[in-house]
């Protein structure tokens, strides 16, 4: 019996230990799929001020062994956000509302490599690629004497830096958890002028091993 408890040990290591060789495939979330809703609401005298912000966040990946703990892979992240305001005034009596939509897809090939063996593998990985993203703002105003409309679009298209580490805890020989830190710096330019952003936290999700 212990014989054959410790046989299955070790085939379930050599499972594990296979899963970053060279040739197997890497399917993940890192960042699964975030769902973010923010209200806020005050008054000040005759004017009531209120807005709500919610976030939809997904970000599947995919990665090839080319060497052993060595992945080459390709990452996908969509992120929509929509904030909407409304301010009310009693004197005069009036109604602005504005919504602002955003939605950004970016593509960033990456490297990835994995250290030590076992049910526990740090990791680290950098990526450069392109996003694209769309900015929608309407704008309302009414009340008892005019109304007005206004709308505003942009398009811009940059670069996309990132960085991530952390350490996959092996749940099954071909799943396991991810959790990390990540950094993006995302620099896109419009009319001639060049933006920076960037954003840095933590991330969980799960990962498929296929060989």
């Amino acid at each position: 019996m212990k014989k054959l408890f410790l046989s299955a040990s070790l085939a379930f290591f050599g499972v594990i230990s296979a899963q970053t060789e060279k040739g197997a495939f890497i399917i993940s979330g890192k960042t699964g799929l975030n769902f973010t809703s923010n209200n806020v609401k005050y008054k000040l005298g005759g004017e009531t001020d209120e807005s709500k912000t919610n976030s939809f966040n997904i970000s599947p990946a995919i990665g090839y062994f080319v060497a052993n703990n060595f992945a080459l892979g390709l990452a996908f992240d969509y992120k929509s956000t929509t904030t909407k305001q409304q301010v009310k005034t009693i004197i005069p009596i009036a109604t602005e509302n504005t919504k602002e939509t955003q939605n950004i897809l970016s593509i960033v090939p990456n490297v990835t490599y994995f250290f030590f063996k076992g049910k526990t593998k740090p990791y680290f990985g950098t990526g450069l690629g392109l996003a694209n993203s769309k900015y929608k703002s309407n704008y309302t105003k009414n009340s008892s004497s005019e109304y007005q409309f206004s709308y505003t679009t942009k398009n811009n298209i940059g670069l996309v830096l990132t960085a991530n580490g952390g350490i996959l805890f092996i749940i099954t020989p071909s799943i396991s958890a991810d959790l990390g830190i990540g950094y993006a710096n995302y620099s896109p330019k419009n009319n001639g002028i060049k933006t920076s952003s960037s954003a840095f936290g933590a991330n969980a999700g799960i990962s498929v091993f296929l060989k």
